[in-house]
């Protein structure tokens, strides 16, 4: 059976709405670092590949969802932990190297030089949004890792983690996600792309081979990516989910990482049920190896299924 949102959730997680503010910080924190940190694994798209550049592979905490009940966490996380992960998606579309995010920065550079790639000759950084576990990457000692690459963010998002007035309204530990998005707006300015995504019915072409899709809520301006080659398409969904195994078949709970709560909830259900009805494969940034799965049908409701 599906679970929808229903007025009385979206009430009691109305009063959650500055919950996530926490998650200006990095994501890991409710997370356990594993080992095979530097699994590749690459999926075959039409006439290139997406290739999963793993920054760690975790172990999930279910504490850091919001008003799951006791029975849905032993129906779904009956061990008390779920796999997870740090992801990074390579993609090699019309002669350019592009990657979606950059992860902690634990071993992208390495990872990147297995696939014969230099930080010279990254062409193309997509971001889906800008906390901590997903531009770690993009700086080192201050400079910017990728000095050619052209950086493309929705406007949304650098505008709010830009915005003074909220940074300075936060405890000044809630502050440090800030200053690190600041840090990569001002090393990249002069090559920094903003953008306005659209619904994913409306969704159009941001590069060629990739388009972009407005997922609001766990960010104000957290962004999709369905990239297309050769007649085939897979859906990057970023941070739209954060805990997959029960995510994905209750769309309805957050986690205490999204900002705006409610938000969320309603984009992930959207997304979902677009999701199923295309039957897309799909890769998240905390989904364990390879990062990358099916949606399906089963009698606990949607679930993901990984790729071998």
């Amino acid at each position: 059976m599906r679970h929808y949102l229903t007025f009385t959730l979206l009430l009691c997680l109305a009063s959650l709405q500055g919950c996530g503010q926490k998650a200006n910080q990095s994501e890991n924190q409710s997370q356990t670092q594993g080992q095979n940190d530097e699994l590749i694994y690459h999926y075959p798209l039409g006439n290139t590949e997406v290739v999963l550049l793993s920054d760690g592979q975790n172990t999930g905490d279910p504490s850091v969802l919001v008003g799951a009940s006791e029975e849905i966490v032993k129906e779904f996380v009956p061990t008390g932990k779920a796999g997870s992960a740090f992801n990074i998606f390579l993609l090699k579309l019309n002669g350019k190297r592009i990657i979606v995010d950059s992860g902690m920065g634990n071993h992208l550079v390495e990872n990147l030089a297995k696939e014969g790639i230099s930080p010279e000759q990254v062409d193309i950084i997509l971001l889906t949004h800008m906390h901590g576990d997903h531009i770690g990457g993009l700086m080192k000692d201050g400079q910017r890792v990728f000095p050619n690459a052209q950086l493309y963010i929705s406007e949304k998002e650098v505008g709010y983690w830009t915005d003074k007035a909220i940074q300075n309204s936060l405890p000044e530990g809630q502050q440090r996600g800030f200053t690190g998005a600041q840090a990569v707006v001002e090393a990249y300015q002069d090559h920094l792309h903003l953008f306005t995504p659209n619904e994913v019915e409306q969704m159009t072409e941001l590069i060629p081979g990739v388009k972009s899709i407005a997922s609001y809520g766990h960010t104000p301006g957290h962004t999709c990516y369905l990239v297309e080659n050769g007649g085939q398409r897979f859906f990057i969904w970023g941070d739209l989910i954060n805990f997959p195994t029960v995510q994905v078949p209750h769309p309805e709970i957050p986690t205490r990482h999204d900002i705006d709560p409610v938000q969320a909830s309603v984009t992930r259900a959207h997304i979902l049920k677009w999701l199923d009805q295309q039957g897309l494969t799909v890769g998240g940034m905390h989904v364990p190896y390879p990062g990358m799965g099916k949606l399906i049908t089963t009698q606990r409701g949607l679930e993901l299924e990984l790729l071998k």
